[in-house]
């Protein structure tokens, strides 16, 4: 049935724009423990995805399927966690509309008008945007309270890196791919096969096709993040590659990192170093409790009972 039911929806993929979710027969596809997810639901999660990924049209229409049906995958199994803990909480308006505005500029809009009328081409608005910023928000809320005391920061360390002085400071651009190794399968085996697809496809369509970080829905873009918000470690390994190229896998916990560089700029900065200890404080904690919230999704998934139908 599943197979019948991808040929039918590739075919309508093939025609996107002359087509609408009417155009589709509803199905029941994948069920998440009770949850199900539908063939208007790909369909809708297509539609999203390639609205913030220009370069995704570029695969094959199999692997965009696919692609739409993780990402749904992914958010019912996170949904299911968040309301164990949480019942009817609304995040504040303005938090989400900047973190909206915010994301639109990231992906090249000049404001919030512009975004929802690039959505609308896709039957969509900037509603859908901020029901998974919500959940994404609560998720993040569940994350921290769960590991927020199991993140270790050096201060004294950080402390001795950052100077008094007017330095040059860079920012990057960065863009990630986060990947586990299947059984048997060896890191240089894995990074030689993301290295053929990056070749091929482009670092993008490679994040969305193998990443298990939350950024994979959009390419693996991460935005702009000055040098001195990521720590030590992860500096070393940009410091001397130039735009477009990538890192080689950086073991973190729960997987392994590849770091991308889609643009550098350099800036002038007086450093004050109470303020840059707790931009530094502030970034490691943040890049561990995104490795805790990997973590903790993997789990929780090994006891979701998946069936695609």
């Amino acid at each position: 049935m599943m197979n019948k039911i991808k040929f039918i929806f590739i075919i309508t993929l093939t025609f996107f724009f002359n087509f609408n979710v009417n155009s589709i027969e509803n199905k029941i596809l994948v069920k998440v423990d009770n949850e199900i997810i539908t063939t208007i639901d790909i369909f809708k999660e297509t539609q999203y995805l390639i609205a913030i990924n220009k370069n995704i049209q570029q695969l094959p229409k199999n692997q965009i399927f696919d692609i739409a049906k993780e990402s749904l995958i992914r958010i019912k199994i996170k949904n299911k966690e968040i309301n164990k803990y949480y019942k009817n909480i609304n995040p504040d308006e303005d938090i989400i509309n900047n973190i909206i505005t915010n994301n639109a500029a990231k992906l090249g809009f000049n404001s919030l008008n512009d975004f929802n009328k690039h959505l609308s081409k896709f039957d969509l608005n900037t509603e859908i945007v901020k029901k998974r910023l919500i959940n994404e928000i609560l998720w993040n809320k569940l994350v921290n309270q769960k590991y927020l005391n199991k993140v270790v920061i050096n201060k004294d360390k950080i402390k001795k890196e950052i100077s008094l002085d007017k330095k040059i400071i860079k920012s990057y651009l960065l863009s990630e791919i986060v990947f586990n190794l299947s059984t048997g399968e060896s890191l240089e085996k894995k990074f030689d096969d993301l290295k053929k697809q990056i070749v091929e496809k482009g670092f993008e369509n490679t994040a969305l096709l193998n990443s298990i970080s939350d950024s994979s829905s959009s390419g693996g873009k991460l935005g702009w993040i000055n040098e001195t918000a990521l720590n030590k470690k992860i500096n070393e390994k940009l410091k001397n590659l130039k735009v477009k190229q990538y890192t080689k896998p950086i073991v973190i916990s729960g997987g392994f990192l590849i770091l991308k560089i889609d643009d550098i700029q350099k800036k002038e900065l007086k450093i004050d170093k109470e303020k840059e200890l707790e931009k530094r404080i502030s970034g490691e904690t943040n890049e561990q409790l995104k490795r805790f919230s990997l973590i903790y999704f993997n789990k929780i998934k090994k006891d979701t009972k998946i069936y695609e139908l």
